[in-house]
């Protein structure tokens, strides 16, 4: 049955590069463009209004590939959960998903925080891996559109753009600009738009609220179980006008727990697995910088769920919540 199926995926993709020869669908931008590729686009006739345009449309893509849509996606697949959140909050979910860096797509929607509202809203088929894709399965789940991020799948898109139009988003773009390039994709730009706006309100609340305790200090954390990882950088405490520790650094890091002790916050949040989390904080049960850190010796020690760490806007207002939840207690 594996072998079947496999000539019928390699026959499948030989078909697709002969048509693709003649009419194909995603092109590298072979000329220079005016303005900032970093994040999609959609390629308008000159004197349209964005809400004119309709189908077909052309997205310039995150790395500069115009990718014609013949019609609007009825069959979006994307290779990663993290965008499982974009297109939920889109109120358009995707037909098919993979998984994130560990589980498969069907642990997010069980799983995640995020997407917990969502819980048994649609059915999306499971793709398994964001590592190690399977074109099979994805050629099974008939796309209309595939979406990943920019430099996910490098090695392979040329045999995913004979399965369906492939559209690379830049998940380092700020999460109101990933969230109007997935809607793009759908035709949703306007729905978007209101979306981001109703979530930097959220936002700014919860900021406004935040701002009494800024005499107070917040380290953000991940964990592989043995080190510490800071996870909040310069623009995650400006947005949520939160105090950083002082030696936390502006961007992602690694650290020991005497360089933690030196900071000595107020507040500590893990933001992991929690598995992780429990293994390393009961690996420094008996110690005595542990036990002296302010954080610990006031009980300020918090978890918050992996699914924030995708830093998109289900995740903002999350954030936005639990932040305020803390001082609250």
């Amino acid at each position: 049955m594996k072998k079947l199926m496999g000539l019928i995926v390699s026959l499948a993709l030989f078909m697709g590069l002969l048509v693709g020869c003649t009419n194909s669908t995603n092109t590298p931008e072979s000329t220079s463009t005016v303005g900032d590729t970093s994040t999609s686009e959609t390629v308008q006739p000159s004197g349209t209004s964005e809400e004119e345009v309709g189908w077909p449309r052309t997205i310039r893509d995150a790395v500069g590939n115009e990718v014609l849509l013949e019609e609007r996606p009825q069959r979006v697949a994307i290779l990663h959960s993290l965008y499982l959140e974009y297109f939920f909050a889109l109120e358009t979910p995707p037909i098919a998903s993979t998984g994130s860096s560990t589980g498969n797509a069907m642990k997010a929607l069980e799983e995640w925080e995020t997407l917990k509202p969502y819980e048994g809203t649609a059915d999306i088929i499971d793709l398994g891996s964001s590592r190690d894709l399977n074109l099979e399965a994805i050629l099974e789940a008939n796309p209309d559109v595939i979406v990943t991020f920019k430099g996910h799948v490098d090695k392979i898109y040329d045999q995913l753009v004979q399965i369906a139009p492939v559209i690379q988003v830049d998940f380092d773009a700020p999460w109101q600009e990933q969230t109007i390039s997935c809607a793009e994709i759908i035709g949703k730009e306007a729905f978007a738009r209101d979306f981001i706006e109703e979530t930097e309100t959220i936002i700014s609340s919860a900021k406004d609220k935040l701002g009494k305790y800024s005499d107070k200090t917040i380290a953000l954390f991940r964990t592989d179980g043995k080190s510490f990882f800071s996870r909040g950088n310069k623009g995650y405490y400006e947005t949520f006008g939160i105090s950083k520790p002082k030696g936390y650094p502006d961007d992602y890091g690694t650290m020991s727990l005497e360089a933690v002790a030196d900071m000595n916050p107020d507040y500590i949040i893990f933001q992991n697995f929690i598995e992780n989390t429990q293994t390393l904080v009961k690996s420094q049960e008996d110690s005595l910088v542990w036990q002296k850190l302010n954080a610990v010796k006031n009980g300020h020690i918090f978890y918050f769920d992996d699914s924030l760490n995708t830093f998109g806007p289900l995740a903002m207002r999350l954030t936005a919540d639990k932040l305020v939840q803390i001082f609250s207690e």
